[in-house]
């Protein structure tokens, strides 16, 4: 792990820093696109957050940022809106680092047990971080929620968005967080009964194609197949980029409205093709959940 420190933001100048690690971390080419400044500083000193993960220099290399929400039933919750590291230090435990900040944070406020945001359920990566490490789960979807932006992570595709719920204080995530947790494994899902959603095949180059797609599927498990790799689907073709979102996007509202939820995240290297498999796994009865 890199040698890393995080705390809240205290001056003016790091909440600047903020504005060019966005560009950074996601590829902004238009700073109207940024949460500016003054946001960012309202927020810290009307019971938000906004934290920074500095390097051994003092030069910020993530930040993470949150302020009170309410929920559709009227209770409050903490919406977290970005997190966010620069590419040198992405998959070094750094945005992992942050999310455990921030529930530290907010539990120490003592008045929130819920914590929200979004992203896109085709990126493997942040799925891996906000499922199957911290323990979130997803059981609304969102369509285009942003917008069609113009940065080098959404460009070209509809801003589809989870809706992560975090329950910081439930028994699940406590389990989650154990260093020594046992994942679940794909083959032993599948031996118990779980149902793949989506039939599967790798072409020449390790791309990710789908061919028949199951919605009547009701097991308890269901497991639902996406490229390990998203980023790369697009440089190949913009064009099977376009039809995962749409085919997925079917597949997730479908299974939402018939009260399954995203409970899990399996990546694993396949032993015959030797290519990364990446799916989400759904249930109905979550466990250990603790919601209000």
């Amino acid at each position: 792990m890199p040698d890393f420190t995080i705390r809240p933001l205290q001056t003016i100048e790091e909440f600047n820093a903020v504005g060019e690690v966005q560009l950074k971390a996601w590829g902004v080419e238009d700073r109207g696109e940024i949460v500016p400044t003054p946001v960012l500083l309202t927020a810290q000193q009307n019971g938000g957050l906004v934290a920074g993960a500095f390097d051994p220099q003092g030069q910020m290399i993530g930040f993470v940022f949150g302020f009170v929400g309410i929920t559709a039933e009227g209770t409050f919750k903490h919406c977290s809106h970005m997190a966010g590291v620069i590419p040198e230090y992405k998959r070094q435990h750094v945005g992992y680092a942050l999310k455990l900040f921030q529930r530290d944070y907010v539990l120490k406020q003592g008045l929130l047990d819920l914590v929200t945001w979004t992203y896109d359920p085709l990126e493997g990566v942040n799925a891996t971080l906000n499922i199957a490490k911290l323990g979130g789960i997803a059981r609304h979807y969102s369509e285009n929620h942003y917008g069609y932006w113009t940065d080098a992570l959404n460009r070209g595709i509809p801003t589809d968005r989870f809706e992560v719920e975090w329950w910081i204080a439930s028994p699940r995530v406590e389990k989650y967080l154990h260093p020594q947790r046992q994942r679940a494994q794909l083959k032993e899902l599948q031996v118990h009964g779980a149902e793949l959603l989506l039939d599967t095949h790798f072409d020449e180059l390790g791309n990710l194609h789908f061919d028949a797609t199951h919605l009547d599927r009701s097991s308890g498990v269901l497991l639902l197949e996406i490229p390990a790799e998203y980023q790369q689907i697009k440089r190949h073709s913009m064009d099977l980029a376009r039809a995962w979102r749409l085919k997925t996007r079917e597949a997730f509202q479908h299974y939402f409205h018939h009260g399954y939820a995203v409970a899990d995240f399996l990546s694993e290297s396949d032993a015959k093709s030797g290519f990364r498999r990446n799916f989400y796994v759904f249930m109905k009865d979550v466990p250990d959940l603790g919601e209000r």
